[in-house]
């Protein structure tokens, strides 16, 4: 008996170790840390985000890599900005950065930090991916998949329901009884990475006296070769101040060391 107990502590010891050896990992190949470029930035090393504050317009940005974007939804497999494969291993689909954004002024403003260039040390540039084109890469399935499921009535047969073993005995009040179905809804991955999309990318917004906003800003995959890189929010209109400003964060890219 104790023999027998000792080989399923075992088996099950064994299968536990295999399923979380299968189990989905992120894997992070290059880190990304910001870097201050003028006395105005704030640099906060626990949340790895830099911060600048002009004319009561609060602006935090903070690079996000696939440990992060594993967060985001609770199956790996339907997150619209990681690619799974078929080792498990979970990678961003996308160069993505985390941005706050808060009015610490009286009045109201709009704020559209959506539309950023991301530049690297060679010159290229990356445009910023707007919600209407990645919602766009997702909308060639339907938006919901629903099958009806009926309730079978009960046969009209004299042993049917049986009840104190009496073969007579039968439920003619289930048998009358009108006919009842229930439907299922099934939503297929594009439709919930569009969800996705939808709750966590960042969008044009009008930003009341203290209202705060916070998304997602996502662009193509930038070079393996770069190692500098450079966020720019074109035309920002800091309150308190004349004209539109260019608001700008640095990085540094490096890549990480393979176990």
């Amino acid at each position: 008996m104790l023999r027998k107990l000792s080989f399923a502590f075992v088996f099950l010891f064994i299968l536990s170790l295999l399923l979380f050896a299968c189990g989905i990992r992120p894997q992070v190949d290059y880190y990304v840390n910001p870097v201050l470029n003028n006395e105005e930035q704030k640099l906060n090393e626990e949340f790895n985000s830099v911060s600048v504050e002009k004319g009561g317009l609060y602006i935090s940005v903070s690079p996000v890599d696939a440990v992060d974007l594993m967060d985001v939804t609770s199956d790996a497999r339907i997150n619209p900005y990681l690619y799974v494969d078929d080792w498990g291993h979970a990678r961003p689909r996308y160069t993505v950065f985390d941005v706050k954004v808060k009015n610490n002024t009286d009045s109201g403003l709009k704020a559209n930090l959506s539309m950023a260039v991301l530049m690297d040390d060679s010159g290229e540039q990356y445009e910023s991916i707007s919600y209407e084109e990645l919602r766009e890469r997702y909308s060639s399935y339907p938006t919901i998949e629903r099958e009806v499921v009926y309730t079978n009535r009960p046969p009209y047969h004299p042993r049917y329901h049986r009840r104190y073993m009496r073969p007579w005995y039968y439920h003619y009040d289930l048998y009358w009884r009108p006919r009842t179905y229930s439907v299922r809804r099934i939503y297929n991955p594009s439709y919930l990475r569009r969800m996705i999309l939808k709750g966590t990318m960042m969008k044009p917004v009008k930003l009341y006296a203290g209202g705060k906003k916070s998304g997602l800003l996502v662009f193509p995959l930038v070079s393996p070769e770069a190692s500098e890189l450079k966020l720019i929010f074109p035309d920002v209109r800091i309150p308190e101040s004349e004209g539109w400003k260019d608001v700008v964060f640095q990085f540094k890219r490096t890549p990480a060391v393979m176990d």
